[in-house]
């Protein structure tokens, strides 16, 4: 696995998952064929596919979609989100899936969820390039997360 920021998030990311859930982490694309120029990505919906039996709610399961993205900026470029990323996750939402994207600003020290209904209606409904922190900080949910020497631990009991 790389060591880069992004694969560092999820990495501390999923050590914060809960133990009584199920994770299923989606492979990333890679090269294959002989032809140097010649290039296969995958397109996964997500990064990460878990299922949750609430250890407080016997009778409540829930699978999530999660879809981690980190940035060092005050924004989330929409470069970042894929487009069939987004249209994955809506279609799920729209099945009772919980499709979320899980957004890490490293500069702030702040990670987000929200909603990938929400995520597409802000991008329906403006002419921006990126998505503000200050949109984040309204409208999406803070993880709380802390700092264990050099990593993160992020507050996952909401799985």
């Amino acid at each position: 696995m790389s060591k880069g920021p992004g694969k560092k998030f999820e990495k501390d990311f999923i050590k914060s998952v809960p133990d009584r859930c199920d994770v299923t982490r989606l492979k990333d694309g890679g090269g294959w064929s002989d032809a140097a120029n010649t290039r296969f990505t995958s397109s996964n919906p997500c990064d990460f596919i878990i299922f949750s039996d609430s250890e407080y709610h016997r009778d409540h399961k829930n699978m999530y979609k999660l879809e981690l993205k980190s940035t060092l900026g005050k924004s989330l470029p929409f470069g970042n989100i894929k487009d069939h990323q987004l249209e994955g996750l809506y279609k799920s939402s729209l099945k009772g899936v919980e499709a979320l994207f899980i957004v890490n600003f490293r500069e702030l020290n702040e990670t987000y969820r929200v909603p990938a209904v929400a995520l597409q209606a802000f991008i329906n409904e403006t002419d921006r390039k990126s998505i503000p922190i200050a949109w984040f900080r309204e409208c999406a949910i803070l993880i709380k997360q802390s700092l264990i020497r050099v990593r993160y631990r992020y507050d996952l009991e909401w799985l």
